[in-house]
């Protein structure tokens, strides 16, 4: 049973939209936080804030934040929920939480910036790059009147294998400057734009010996334009170089754009004055250890980086990995450095315990309702459950008895405190693990409306719904407009190599004014 603890809802600390608005401007470490959930965030949210729901706000923050100190400007659209979001990230991080009064609505009655989408900070940049790079397009029907020999989807492979174009090899942006290839003409795609844009500025920044052609608009513009996407496409092996000339190549973007080396001296000095950095593992191929691949990274940075202003460490088993990562960290505004191969950082680990929970007695008279993500409730859930995820705890009613299911222990100590707050006192949290095999309904389901965890943008743009990946190309097009609208572009131009780059968050912010 939940027992109210009002010791522990209090208000914490709070801005004015016009102090969060100042501290936005202000070079020292922050993070943006929108806790909303997903649903609400992607029909729209302030530009370059971060989305750490609050239905999964603990692995939003294990994702986002590392061990940095910074504050956290919170934004929510509801005071009780935000205020224990921002509880839960003092107890998750060693961030300072400051919730911004009034809320999203205050945000938007304020006339301040906002725009919808997701992975909007690297789809915004990737129009950037289109603008001011040197890489070159090709109209989808001129690529199908002219087929290349060498022609690249670079998206991860998982992504590749369910569709791709006729013709098409796989090759991330990571491992395409190891390409082993005599043609003169190589093409290079993704499923919409952004990822397309920066594979074929990455060859030209690798100097690469062909003509680089961009294929606009992936495989949503090859479908608008008559043509037809191949489906469990084989994976066919490219060849690579050896190591020793990747190395080599890795080299020659490092030189040429000044790409600075975080050395071992410099790593033990940092941890020895307790400075903060991110430190990233990046990889395009699978690792026994947690990595990210830098394909996945550049097309959506807001999904692992939520601190600017303090550097970001990148290290990696393979050299053009982590170089390419690094340059394109810098060009959107992140202080990142290559990590020297000998350096020995120490990281944190998180312990996962073994011992199993003991199965614990549903009683018919409680109503069950599950916290889990969505689309797990759809895959299996408790016979006769109902999913309600933290966002929507404010339906509950205090004179229920409920049995609350959760993802894990630590999300279960985190609801049971979050019910107290809202006065929800018949109620004992589980979580999954607690359940016995014998009540689970393995049967998938639908839901009867559109989950509040999930988002509803342009949904069948990937599923032959040509409306839908019109309007998903020309969402893409709309958003360096809505900059400019509002302040200005926080990036330097391609061709300029930033020495030290400026945080995009501040960059921008500096530039509105109410």
């Amino acid at each position: 049973m939940v027992t109210i603890n009002n010791a522990l809802h209090n208000p914490g600390e709070s801005m004015s939209i016009d102090e969060a608005l100042e501290r936005l401007r202000t070079p020292e470490p922050i993070a943006f936080i929108d806790i909303r959930s997903r649903h609400h965030y992607v029909a729209n949210h302030p530009v370059f804030a971060v989305n750490a729901p609050i239905d999964s706000l603990e692995t939003h923050c294990d994702t986002l934040f590392g061990s940095e100190s910074a504050t956290a400007l919170v934004i929510g659209d509801d005071e009780l929920l935000t205020t224990w979001a921002s509880h839960l990230i003092t107890q998750k991080t060693n961030l300072q939480p400051k919730v911004i009064r009034g809320g999203f609505s205050a945000w938007e009655a304020a006339g301040l910036p906002t725009w919808g989408g997701e992975y909007t900070p690297s789809k915004a940049f990737g129009e950037w790059v289109e603008q001011t790079g040197s890489m070159s397009h090709i109209s989808p029907l001129e690529a199908m009147k002219s087929p290349v020999h060498d022609q690249f989807d670079v998206r991860p492979l998982e992504e590749f294998n369910r569709f791709t174009l006729p013709g098409s090899r796989h090759c991330p942006t990571g491992r395409l400057g190891a390409l082993k290839t005599q043609q003169t003409h190589l093409r290079v795609h993704c499923a919409g734009r952004t990822r397309g844009i920066i594979a074929a500025q990455t060859l030209v920044d690798l100097d690469f010996p062909a003509t680089i052609q961009c294929i606009s608009g992936g495989t949503q513009g090859w479908e608008i334009a008559g043509g037809t996407r191949q489906f469990n496409h084989p994976t066919e092996q490219v060849d690579l170089i050896p190591s020793g000339e990747e190395n080599s190549r890795a080299q020659v973007l490092i030189k040429k754009y000044h790409l600075p080396i975080f050395t071992a001296t410099e790593e033990v000095a940092w941890l020895n004055e307790s400075r903060d950095f991110r430190l990233l593992t990046v990889c395009e191929d699978p690792l026994d250890t947690p990595s990210i691949s830098p394909t996945t990274l550049i097309q959506s940075t807001d999904q692992y980086l939520g601190t600017h202003h303090i550097p970001v460490i990148v290290e990696g088993p393979h050299a053009l990995d982590v170089s390419v990562t690094v340059l394109w960290l810098r060009r959107m505004g992140w202080d990142a450095r290559i990590r020297e191969t000998n350096a020995t950082a120490s990281q944190t680990t998180h312990e996962i315990s073994a011992q199993q929970s003991a199965f614990v007695k549903i009683e018919d008279h409680c109503t069950v309702i599950d916290t889990r993500p969505s689309r797990s409730f759809s895959r299996s859930r408790v016979q006769n459950s109902s999913w309600v995820p933290r966002s929507l705890f404010r339906e509950l009613l205090p004179t229920v008895t409920y049995v609350v299911i959760c993802e894990t222990d630590a999300t279960k100590r985190q609801t049971a405190i979050l019910l107290a707050w809202l006065g929800i006192e018949q109620a004992t949290c589980i979580s999954w693990q607690e359940v016995s095999p014998d009540l689970i309904d393995h049967s998938h389901i639908q839901h009867r409306t559109h989950p509040v965890d999930q988002p509803l943008f342009f949904p069948n743009r990937h599923h032959g719904n040509l409306e839908d990946a019109k309007g998903y190309l020309h969402w893409e097009h709309s958003l360096l407009p809505t900059l400019t609208q509002h302040g200005q572009i926080p990036w330097a131009p391609i061709t300029q190599t930033p020495t030290q780059p400026q945080s995009h968050l501040t960059e921008f912010y500096q530039g509105v004014h109410r």
